[in-house]
């Protein structure tokens, strides 16, 4: 997962572009062009938060477009979704279809001088209809480039260079009823992810893990299924992991005793199987005890038994004419 550069170009690279390398969260440069590649683009490169370039040409058989939101982001040798026609009326961006979003100046300040919070604004505005759900336009978020970004609901900015460095959507006569899109890992400057006390269903995503300075990830109060990532435990700045009251299945993963800087930790009222990591008792404050779920230590691989030999050896009988020929991995 430490992987940054996947240069796979010019050979004979036959079949559809697996859809797991959209699990190598560190992945900036993947280089596919000149092979013989088919079928669609799978739509979880996209999502990963670091990719910078992406070069798949000379792929007769590559279906797909890559989404115009990345036009800005991501440098590449495919062609780009055509960006949908602006709304009659109230639709925001100074007028102007061709330029990139996020660039008009009004919702970023001096957009050529806040690369990374023009790529913030992108995500933000790409996802906003994802979190929103089918709810009424008097519930939708306030998030349009007529706006500047610091007044958008739920959002803070700070640092320098600037980023979006908090998204709380406990906004006071909204309930949001979308799903958790993966693309928020793109927003690697959070430090704070609080989507609590909303309609939110579907499962948590997978990539998290690449919100390196992620403290608070509150998912508390919503209609959340599935299993917990894995890969929440590293995240290893996180302070405050709640997701209590969802309807999460499976089991507690042990990668959440490797969390050492945790201080708050609430899973109650899920439905989760198995039993809970001794070692998440640590945390300070937990509700573990409102589990109804036993203690147990992770399973550790059992040791292999040292086989000591007989003090006196008997004596193999030779056998003839044994080949032995090393194998050869091609």
């Amino acid at each position: 997962t430490n992987l940054q550069t996947l240069s796979l170009y010019s050979n004979t690279l036959t079949g559809e572009i697996p859809w797991q390398l959209g699990n190598l969260v560190n992945l900036q440069t993947l280089s596919l062009y000149s092979n013989t590649l088919m079928g669609p683009i799978p739509s979880q490169l996209y999502a990963l938060p670091r990719l910078r370039t992406l070069y798949l040409a000379g792929n007769a058989a590559l279906t797909g477009c890559i989404p115009y939101t990345l036009q800005g982001p991501l440098t590449t040798d495919w062609r780009f979704c055509p960006q949908p026609s602006p709304p009659p009326s109230g639709g925001g961006g100074g007028g102007s279809t061709s330029r990139p979003r996020c660039t008009n100046g009004t919702v970023v300040a001096n957009p050529s001088a806040n690369a990374d919070l023009v790529r913030d604004c992108v995500q933000l505005l790409t996802i906003k209809a994802t979190l929103e759900g089918r709810i009424s336009t008097s519930m939708r978020l306030n998030w349009s480039e007529d706006s500047s970004i610091d007044t958008w609901e739920g959002v803070t900015i700070s640092g320098s260079p600037q980023r979006v460095v908090s998204l709380v959507l406990q906004i006071s006569g909204k309930t949001l009823a979308g799903s958790i899109p993966s693309t928020l890992s793109r927003l690697t400057g959070l430090q704070t992810l609080d989507l609590s006390n909303n309609e939110f269903s579907g499962r948590i995503p997978v990539g998290l893990r690449a919100l390196a300075s992620l403290q608070v990830l509150d998912f508390s109060n919503n209609r959340l299924s599935g299993s917990m990532p894995t890969d929440l435990g590293s995240i290893a700045s996180l302070q405050t992991l709640h997701l209590a009251n969802n309807s999460l299945t499976g089991n507690i993963p042990t990668t959440l005793v490797d969390l050492s800087n945790l201080t708050s930790l609430s899973l109650a009222g899920n439905r989760f199987s198995g039993c809970i990591p001794n070692a998440l008792a640590r945390v300070a404050q937990n509700d573990l005890s409102a589990i109804e779920l036993s203690f147990c230590d992770p399973v550790t691989p059992t040791a292999t038994p040292t086989v000591t030999p007989p003090a006196t050896a008997t004596p193999i009988a030779p056998v003839s004419r044994q080949l032995f020929l090393p194998l050869v991995y091609k």
